[in-house]
């Protein structure tokens, strides 16, 4: 028996020595050297963590200014606190927005905001379909939620429907949650392997319009600098990221790019239950508070719009959105309004880099459709 006591130790201390060897890779100096320096889209939501203590800073700097709260996609990055202020004066903005940041990411911000107690002025909600899609979680779920929040939104016992906006939840899903803390707990499952990413990481790249001319500086270099960039903007236009392409895209590339968006998140699934949940959870949080909240459907290309409307998935989400927000806003002391400037007459600049981002020329023209003098 004293001899078969050992052997028996010996699988766990293999796996307790592969559970540490994987925390390796959690490591900086490794993360930046294996995984691709073309992913940049978690670093936004880590980094909101830094804007939030920067939020905190400015506040007790400038205590008389009230606090705007701008939540949504890279659609929203736009919006810095100098543009804004036009339309709410001695107002700091500050910009969660994140790549495809889903209603559980913004809702998880808008609890930590209001849990400060700090005077808030206003909160402008980015909603789409794209949004609420269930493939639109997977950034946030690399680690931008904390284990309590996951853990008090858990939802055991879902119940199956075939309508996501009748379907009873609480929260995140098993199978999301799980995803959440395998990436908390496994650097291997955050950041896999991937032997061509190495090599691009320390390989210099190349100049944009310039095909083979070295731009001097290696891919995990760029990266670096990019996210020493979001860091400062985080410290000088509030986590806003204005957009620096004022082209607008050919008709043809913007008919493709509307149908690759569409196949990829939208096509064959229904919207998530988890992010309508969450949606309606940040309007009853706000709900009651005095607050002007801006639910806003972002603009997005004709092409797009389209394609979202050939199955009628748009114009039941926007109708399920203002149904919604309606329920809320007869509450006393509830100031809610839905703003779609893809409806607007006053909407004229529609000039697209792509699909779904504007070109950063006609922001412009959107701001005073967003902040109509009926909500401030």
């Amino acid at each position: 028996m004293k001899n078969k006591f050992p052997i028996v130790l010996y699988p766990i201390l293999l796996a307790f020595s592969l559970f540490l060897f994987d925390k390796l890779f959690f490591l900086p100096v490794i993360v930046e050297n294996t995984y691709s320096w073309k992913k940049i889209e978690r670093k936004f939501y880590e980094l909101k963590e830094d804007l939030f203590e920067v939020m905190l800073e400015e506040s007790k700097k400038n205590p008389g200014k009230q606090i705007g709260l701008i939540l949504g996609s890279s659609r929203s990055g736009e919006f810095d606190s100098e543009m804004v202020e036009e339309f709410f004066p001695n107002t700091n903005s500050f910009n969660f927005a994140a790549p495809f940041g889903p209603p559980s990411f913004q809702a998880y911000w808008l609890e930590r905001v209001l849990a400060t107690n700090l005077p808030i002025r206003y909160v402008l909600i980015e909603v789409d379909p794209l949004l609420f899609s269930k493939s639109a979680i997977d950034y946030s779920l690399n680690g931008s939620y904390d284990n309590l929040y996951v853990l008090e939104h858990l939802d055991f016992f879902r119940t199956k429907s075939k309508d996501p906006w009748t379907t009873h939840t609480k929260g995140f899903s098993i199978d999301e949650a799980e995803v959440y803390f395998l990436k908390k707990l496994f650097a291997l499952y955050k950041y896999p392997l991937d032997p061509t990413a190495i090599k691009a990481n320390n390989k210099e790249i190349e100049i944009g319009f310039f095909p083979g001319m070295s731009s001097g500086i290696t891919g995990k270099e760029h990266k670096r600098g990019y996210i020493d960039k979001i860091k400062m903007v985080n410290r000088v236009k509030f986590g806003a990221l204005p957009n620096e392409i004022k082209f607008a895209n050919m008709d043809l590339f913007l008919e493709r790019d509307a149908e690759a968006m569409y196949n990829q998140y939208l096509r064959g699934s229904s919207l998530a239950p988890t992010q309508i949940f969450f949606f309606k959870k940040m309007l009853h949080l706000l709900e009651g508070k005095g607050i002007p909240v801006i639910v806003y459907f972002p603009a997005v290309s004709e092409p797009l719009r389209r394609r979202m409307k050939t199955d009628g998935l748009l114009d039941r989400f926007n109708a399920e959105v203002r149904k919604e927000v309606e329920v809320v806003s007869h509450s006393p002391n509830s100031k809610f309004i839905v703003i779609d400037p893809n409806e607007d007459p006053n909407w004229k600049c529609k000039d697209f880099v792509d699909s779904l981002h504007l070109s950063g020329a006609c922001f412009p023209n959107l701001l005073p459709i967003l902040f109509p003098k009926s909500i401030r």
